[in-house]
């Protein structure tokens, strides 16, 4: 010990005579920098400048002095902060901190500060105490606190687990981590609040009345049902705002509730299973009733028994009855679409319901009924056939409806006026000289027909506008209207205790067929009359007229089509059989059925449509049949030749005897 103290005041003792001798030769500031500046050229030795020029640092020494501001920092310390305490350069600070952080063990280089180990484990020894206070910490808030990247706290967090912070990551979000005395914790509370629930409780509310934890509720609650210490289940999904927990005890006690109340009373309500709890309440039926044999209407599912016991109380009310009202006989709680699909199920199935019709929608009607009122209007019906026949309005009715028929060409001032005079030779020849009732209506009518020829498209939908309101059709013939009707049939016994809506539906619905049958029973009258030679003569040249005006227009518009492309020629030739090559059917048919004495029942000759036409063409003679049913069938082709062809036979000598006028070539050009 003696020795080495000799030796130190020896080794004193040489420095201090070092320090007061003088030097014999001295290099002044400006040799030594161009000294090392030699020696930085050739490379022989390595430094730094530092900021102020005034000083060289070699750059093991500026390691050095790095490592020791970091440590007297506490372990983290700013690049800039480096810069201004070392006087170097931020590039030189920058590129030395790289070099320590990647040849360094423990040192990070992280958002341009450098952060070693020991700085990392005195923070998660503070994160530590943290998490065992509050049992649960989130690397956001550290993130937050400590002014460091998530990721990178994450990654240090996971290497000190189990060391330093004692806990664990969350399985779902590995950004949480949680003791175990919290997992516990809280896997106990949520047992305990859930076993003690009845009904379906919502998870919002218990997060936020317990304050439980979000991020571990599903995860404790799966593993609690998957370990059997809680029974039920989660509806609406993995969301706190939608999502509940519904107890098998509730469950259970539904569904019993439920099956005691089918059982009673055979039916089930959907609105009752929402206000239970069942989202879907048609497929819970479906699936828990499966070998049922349920009917399922817009508000409700029923059983088969309930269908059994409308049907019978339907057909024992109609036993002494012409009418039921089926909402009468179904349950209380049906709507109005209930019933309408328990009628459409029950009357297929019942044979003495199947004899019925449905007024106002829920009410059945025996068609006797309405049958019984059909009938009521016969002596109507012929009473004012008589009256239409008195005054003209048959003759009338049917000449109006051809003039509406051949107006839809539009004619020419000149054409309307040579129509007009010819019009003017026939009234003079029906009504005579002296000018009766059928001239002045006729007057009439032309003047109509002239108004709508002037007006056009328009002034036809004011005529039929005005014809509706004024109970009229299209031929002029007056019937009763709906109102009428429904006066008659309130004066019937069989009517005395239907409602006034019922008996309305009714006169609704027998108002068409008794107009058709007025103007049938109008025309039959009138045909009866019409058996002289003469009458014969002019209503043959009427029918040859319009047969000539209609075939006129027939040749005009076909020669019209040929400026069209094929496809387009052929749908506008079917479109001209299917309108006015069908006007010309009609009225040879009729014509021939007239000279035949025969009628076509409750539909006008001149609406005849093809089915109608081939009924008729069955009575005819067979001299006939045969010639009319090729007219009559080329109407279905598709080439106005053929047609026109099949009609030359039938206006010829051996049916019609009519003569048609030759295409006028002047007019098609």
């Amino acid at each position: 010990m003696s020795t080495s103290w000799d030796e130190i005041k020896r080794l004193a003792a040489d420095f201090q005579r070092a320090q007061l001798n003088t030097t014999v030769q001295r290099l002044s500031e400006r040799n030594c920098v161009e000294i090392v500046t030699k020696l930085i050229e050739k490379k022989l030795i390595s430094v730094l400048f530092t900021t102020d020029g005034k000083e060289y640092v070699t750059p093991e020494h500026v390691l050095r002095e790095i490592k020791d501001e970091l440590y007297v920092h506490g372990g983290r310390i700013h690049l800039s902060n480096l810069c201004q305490s070392l006087s170097l350069d931020y590039s030189v600070v920058n590129e030395k901190a790289n070099e320590l952080s990647k040849d360094e063990k423990g040192m990070h280089l992280v958002l341009g500060q450098l952060v070693d180990s020991s700085y990392l484990d005195r923070i998660f020894e503070e994160i530590n105490v943290k998490l065992q206070q509050t049992g649960l910490v989130s690397v956001g808030d550290l993130t937050v606190q400590y002014d460091l990247p998530g990721e990178f706290l994450q990654k240090e967090l996971v290497l000190r687990l189990g060391t330093i912070v004692n806990g664990q990551l969350d399985p779902i979000d590995t950004r949480i981590v949680f003791t175990e005395a919290f997992t516990a914790q809280h896997k106990a509370r949520i047992r305990g609040f859930l076993s003690g629930a009845t009904k379906p409780t919502k998870v919002s509310t218990l997060i936020s009345r317990y304050g439980l934890s979000e991020r571990l509720f599903f995860n404790t609650l799966d593993e609690l049902m998957a370990s059997g210490q809680l029974q039920g289940s989660v509806a609406g999904g993995r969301h706190d705002k939608t999502s509940s927990f519904v107890p098998s005890i509730y469950t259970r006690a539904k569904n019993d509730w439920i099956d005691s109340f089918y059982k009673h009373n055979n039916y089930l309500e959907y609105a009752t299973l929402s206000r239970l709890g069942v989202a879907d309440a048609i497929g819970f039926v479906r699936k828990r009733y499966e070998s049922e044999q349920l009917t399922y209407l817009d508000t409700c599912a029923i059983s088969g028994l309930i269908l059994e016991q409308i049907e019978a109380a339907a057909e024992d009310q109609l036993t002494g009855s012409f009418w039921i009202d089926v909402s009468t006989v179904c349950p209380s709680y049906f709507s109005d679409g209930d019933v309408h699909k328990v009628m459409d199920v029950v009357l297929p199935k019942s044979t003495q319901l199947s004899d019925t019709k449905i007024f106002c929608d829920t009410v059945l009607i025996k068609n006797v009924l309405v049958q019984m009122a059909t009938k009521r209007f016969d002596d109507v019906i012929n009473t004012k056939a008589d009256e239409a026949l008195q005054l003209g309005l048959v003759l009338l009715g049917n000449r109006t409806t051809t003039s509406k028929k051949m107006s839809g060409s539009k004619p020419t001032k000149g054409t309307d006026s040579k129509k007009d005079r010819k019009d003017e030779r026939r009234m003079k020849a029906t009504g005579g000289k002296s000018g009766g009732g059928t001239q002045g209506r006729e007057t009439k009518t032309k003047s109509t027909k002239k108004k709508y020829l002037r007006g056009g498209g328009d002034d036809s939908d004011d005529d039929g506008e005005a014809s509706a309101r004024s109970g009229k059709d299209e031929t002029g013939l007056t019937f009763l209207n709906v109102r009428e009707i429904e006066e008659v049939l309130k004066q019937d016994e069989n009517f005395e205790d239907c409602p006034e809506e019922l008996v309305s539906a009714i006169a609704a619905y027998i108002e068409g067929p008794l107009t058709a049958a007025f103007r049938e029973k109008a025309m039959s009258k009138y045909l009866s009359t019409c058996g002289s030679h003469d009458t014969l003569r002019k209503t043959h040249g009427e029918v040859q007229d319009k047969i000539n005006g209609l075939v006129t227009n027939v040749h005009l518009f076909a020669k019209g089509t040929e400026f069209f492309d094929l496809e387009m020629r052929t749908q506008l030739q079917k479109h001209l059989l299917k309108t006015l090559c069908s006007d010309v059917v009609n009225l040879v048919v009729g014509y021939v059925a007239q000279e035949n004495n025969l009628t076509t029942g409750d539909q006008p000759q001149t609406t005849l449509n093809s089915d109608a036409r081939v009924k008729l063409l069955a009575k005819f003679p067979n001299s006939v049949k045969d010639i009319l049913g090729k007219l009559n069938t080329a109407l279905n082709g598709n080439s106005i030749d053929d047609f026109l062809t099949a009609l030359d036979s039938a206006i010829g000598p051996n049916v019609c005897d009519m003569v048609i006028k030759k295409a006028d070539k002047k007019k098609e050009k």
